[in-house]
């Protein structure tokens, strides 16, 4: 077998070797750099629905911030009338905005119960922020839409009695939505952002 060996030429010896060394650095090579495993199906959906539903709710606050100052234009000028009826409609908004909420956190109970599916830790890392992100986003949303309620319930007691007591009480609530509004965007932008994260980690 020795024998046999020698016989071999030198440059078939290191011919081999290299295409050895070659075929272990393309295997090592494969291995690091393969792409992951996709994301389960049910976190996908979960996470395009409740991506939806998130960007719904910041828009539905945007609105009804637009609302507040439309009440308050047609109140110092003195249209009372325009001013209750647009407090109404602000309220319905408020009641749809809860509704999208609750349905919002449907879709991270989805995304939470698909995380343990996500077979890359890095990738599930980013997942399981993202949905903290999103559920604090929906904690203080929900606190958003009560403050709300309280706020116009003041503000239309105050324009029908003309009680500065309820004006000075709807003007604290007022303070405490606009720092509530400027929360749930800079959340929405949090939990968007490690989306995009999330989608490079899995070439998505």
């Amino acid at each position: 077998m020795k024998e046999n060996f020698r016989k071999i030429p030198k440059w078939l010896k290191l011919a081999a070797v290299l295409i050895l060394l070659i075929a272990l650095g393309y295997g090592v090579w494969f291995f690091m750099n393969k792409p992951p495993v996709r994301p389960p199906a049910e976190f996908l959906t979960a996470r395009q629905r409740g991506t939806e539903i998130s960007q719904k709710v910041v828009e539905l606050t945007l609105v009804t911030n637009q609302k507040i100052k439309e009440i308050n234009s047609f109140d110092l000028n003195g249209d009372i009338l325009k001013a209750m009826d647009l407090i109404k409609e602000a309220e319905d908004k408020n009641r749809e905005a809860y509704d999208q909420a609750v349905k919002l956190s449907e879709e991270m109970r989805k995304m939470a119960e698909s995380l343990e599916k996500i077979s890359l830790f890095s990738g599930r890392q980013i997942a399981l922020e993202a949905v903290t992100l999103e559920v604090t986003l929906i904690t203080n949303f929900i606190s958003y839409t009560q403050t709300l309620n309280l706020f116009l319930s003041n503000l239309y007691k105050a324009i029908a009695t003309s009680d500065s007591n309820y004006r000075r009480q709807a003007e604290k609530y007022l303070e405490e939505i606009n720092a509530k509004t400027w929360t749930i965007n800079s959340l929405n932008q949090q939990f968007l952002e490690k989306m995009r994260v999330f989608d490079k980690t899995f070439s998505l």
